[in-house]
């Protein structure tokens, strides 16, 4: 439990010492002082968990101490107050204490024990008081969570209905055309036709995958040994192809790795595309991979920069920067860090003025 600041404001010494040295005799109270309504005033802050007040200060009465407090913290960060007499009160004095705040009374000479015990009970008052803010600022946090998901869900659903729309049109109608005549079942209709499909099928696997990152769980992985360098030469040039884009190569010696063939390729095809997606229009795109012990690093470098909102999102599926100006559903980022993760390895995302740059370290076994 923590300790709990008791302000005591009273302008007689000798009354300040008796209150301080019950309340010095026991652990978790810190004790601090005032010795008129000012000072009193001046003291009173968020940090203050209980205030004992004398009525009758000589600058300001108890009463108006406390409406000036509230004034100043408002109701919510009000200390829990114990007001002080010297002399015998009624009633309506007990009456007009509470009504203006205070949360108990007392008379001098004070009881040791019925002091304690006041400011014990009213200590675990502030307590359950401050376990339902907590709940309630839980339940607030969790509600504003909630309302952020639904936002990025309605978001990712019109994405994913108006991109998967495309490739399902494209293929029904080719699949329409060769049914509907035998004849037009040529090679490139049926490329066409497995081309569309394919894209249907990144599409629902980048989603489950990242479904299953997010409950928890890695995106598996199926390794077999793989020549390193000839992978990258066949998917570099298939992205020249692709990108129109001039891609810059270079390769250390051979290197013979232990990966999951298709898990590498989509890290490698989502960086190079994010690459001249978002990099200068035109440039040069470089790729270095080189060894570091038993690692393979390999590293993308573009002309441009990452968004700094990017940068900050990296594992946040369906995030979109403010910068981009392309439909998209903002998972290509984090399924890379997804899938260099299940690997055993890491990347990392820098802006080096004026380039970006993208660090892939991977195991050269799975799991290593």
């Amino acid at each position: 439990m923590r300790t709990r600041r008791i302000l005591i404001i009273d302008d007689m010494d000798a009354n300040r010492y008796v209150l301080r040295k019950i309340l010095s005799a026991q652990s978790g109270y810190e004790v601090i002082e005032a010795a008129n309504g000012a000072e009193g005033l001046a003291r009173l802050d968020q940090t203050v968990d209980l205030a004992i007040l004398d009525i009758n200060l000589p600058d300001m009465n108890g009463f108006d101490l406390i409406r000036a407090a509230e004034e100043k913290l408002g109701s919510e960060h009000m200390p829990a107050i114990i007001n002080i007499s010297a002399t015998f009160i009624t009633g309506s004095d007990k009456a007009m204490g509470l009504n203006n705040g205070a949360r108990a009374y007392l008379t001098h000479p004070i009881d040791a024990d019925e002091m304690l015990a006041t400011i014990a009970s009213l200590v675990k008052s502030e307590n359950r008081l401050e376990r339902v803010e907590r709940r309630r600022q839980v339940a607030v946090a969790r509600s504003e969570s909630l309302r952020a998901e639904k936002i990025t869900l309605e978001r990712f659903m019109r994405s994913f209905s108006h991109d998967l729309r495309s490739p399902l049109a494209a293929a029904t109608m080719v699949a329409g055309l060769m049914k509907r005549n035998p004849a037009r079942r040529t090679e490139e209709l049926i490329k066409v036709l497995e081309d569309n499909l394919k894209r249907i099928d990144q599409m629902i696997t980048n989603v489950l995958d990242i479904s299953h990152v997010a409950i928890g769980g890695g995106i598996q992985l199926c390794a077999e040994a793989l020549a390193l360098n000839a992978v990258l030469e066949e998917a570099t040039e298939n992205l020249r192809l692709q990108l129109g884009r001039p891609l810059h190569l270079a390769l250390s010696e051979p290197v013979q790795v232990h990966w999951d063939r298709n898990a590498f390729l989509r890290i490698y095809d989502n960086l190079v595309v994010n690459a001249a997606k978002h990099g200068a229009q035109g440039a040069a795109i470089s790729i270095e991979q080189t060894l570091a012990g038993n690692e393979v690093v390999l590293c993308v470098v573009n002309e441009g920069t990452f968004p700094d909102d990017v940068l900050a999102n990296l594992a946040t599926p369906y995030f979109i920067s403010t910068r981009s100006d392309t439909k998209g559903w903002g998972l290509g980022l984090p399924i890379v860090k997804a899938l260099c993760e299940s690997f055993g390895g890491s990347v990392s995302f820098q802006n080096l003025a004026p380039l970006a740059r993208v660090e892939v370290r991977l195991p050269l076994r799975v799991g290593d």
